[in-house]
């Protein structure tokens, strides 16, 4: 009966010393963070800020560009015979008035220059003001 008692608290102590060592070794690893400086240059994207600032320039620009087409032009919009295109352009809703083709022309080219000027100080697309222009023309027309 002595053997099995000792062979049990022999037992009973390696099984708790084990644990103790095991609870020892897990308390000491710790992890551990290092931060390094990259040799590859750090590379930031700032598209979007340019791209903003080019778009409010551009809507400032076309603001002045549309606000000045007015008179005769907003008078052909009100009766119906003019409607503005998604490019930014006007185009006649009945294309048999030969007047309101005439005013659709003038303003036209009028426009066409002013795009080209604002996409050169820009350095933008002639295309990408085109399509400003006609987000921004559409929205200001009334229905």
């Amino acid at each position: 009966m002595r053997r099995t008692m000792r062979s049990g608290t022999i037992g009973i102590g390696v099984g708790v010393s084990v644990w103790i060592t095991l609870f020892l070794a897990v308390c000491a690893c710790t992890p551990r963070v290092e931060v390094a400086a990259s040799e590859k240059p750090i590379t930031i994207n700032l598209n979007l800020k340019i791209d903003h600032e080019i778009r409010l320039k551009v809507d400032k620009d076309l603001d002045h560009v549309l606000s000045n087409d007015g008179g005769p032009l907003d008078e052909a919009k009100a009766e119906g015979w003019v409607e503005e295109k998604s490019n930014g352009y006007l185009r006649a809703v009945n294309p048999s008035n030969a007047e309101v083709q005439a005013l659709i022309k003038e303003v036209n080219q009028s426009r066409r220059q002013a795009y080209e000027d604002i996409a050169a100080r820009n350095r933008i697309s002639v295309q990408a003001v085109e399509a400003l222009a006609g987000e921004k023309a559409i929205g200001n027309t009334n229905p």
